[in-house]
């Protein structure tokens, strides 16, 4: 990987440091896995659990994005589903629905960034 591709990582949110050291160092492993994030259905989950106010199905998709996005080191993605997924699991809907406009900005970039880089 090039500096400009790393940094175009880094900027859409992808600590790649941190991912390459969870991919063991083998960056086409990595490489295979952030080409997957685009096909995984947790962030459309979210936003239809959203759509039909509820709460525990909004909880389950946040809480596996939040995984997803802390294997793949999409720091920036991970810190705000977390925070959303504390407001889902105490039952405050409303709280954690609110949290959808930067949860979107923050996959979007990430989502761009892998695109950007690895053309997916």
């Amino acid at each position: 990987m090039t500096a400009e591709e790393k940094q175009v990582l880094e900027d859409g949110g992808v600590n790649v440091n941190e991912a390459m050291q969870r991919f063991m160092n083998n960056e086409k492993l990595m490489e295979r896995f952030l080409k997957k994030f685009e096909t995984d259905p947790s962030y459309a989950n979210l936003v239809k659990a959203i759509e039909e106010k509820d709460c525990d199905k909004a909880f389950a998709e946040s809480h596996t994005l939040k995984g997803i996005s802390g294997n793949l080191a999409l720091g920036v993605l991970q810190k705000l589903v977390s925070e959303q997924t504390d407001h889902f699991r105490g039952k405050d809907f409303e709280a954690g629905a609110a949290m959808m406009p930067q949860v979107t900005q923050a996959y979007e970039n990430a989502l761009g960034a892998i695109k950007g880089v690895y053309g997916t």
